[in-house]
């Protein structure tokens, strides 16, 4: 005759025909198995973070580029002054939550000789922490293109 499952037989003492050192020294190491895998999930759950930021900040960075380029082309087109090109720059980078200062951006030239360039860093930080572990820099360096025919 076959033994039944354990589940049928629950009022069975299992821990009697175990001696208490094995089971003293088995869950030794399953704790340290488990906080060997809850240290991984950490690292793991860090880096995904960090990679999410420096994905969102090279996305928003080439948003940001396109937006500029576009401004500088309109700025040319019609004309605007400086200070109107620069505050619309100013407008989009906080659009885009980017930290510039209307000091940083040099505008020369107008007309079909106009010229933005800017530079400003961004910070991958740490998720809990908040502290920045690596920077990233971004130039931009844009001129008017007369549209082609």
């Amino acid at each position: 005759m076959r033994n039944p499952p354990c589940f049928i037989l629950p009022f069975m003492n299992i821990e009697a025909s175990v001696p208490r050192t094995a089971v003293a020294s088995g869950s030794g190491k399953y704790i340290k198995r488990y906080l060997i895998l809850c240290m991984w999930f950490m690292a793991g759950t860090v880096y995904v973070h960090m990679v999410f930021q420096w994905i969102s900040i090279k996305s928003t960075d080439k948003q940001f580029a396109e937006s500029m380029h576009h401004a500088v082309q309109l700025a040319a087109t019609e004309n605007l002054a400086t200070k109107e090109l620069r505050a619309l720059l100013l407008v989009r980078a906080e659009a885009f939550s980017i930290p510039i200062h209307g000091e940083e951006i040099m505008i020369t030239g107008s007309g079909t000789s106009l010229r933005a360039a800017l530079h400003y860093d961004a910070h991958i930080s740490l998720p809990f922490l908040n502290k920045a572990v690596y920077r990233m820099s971004f130039d931009h360096d844009v001129r008017f293109r007369p549209p082609s025919l």
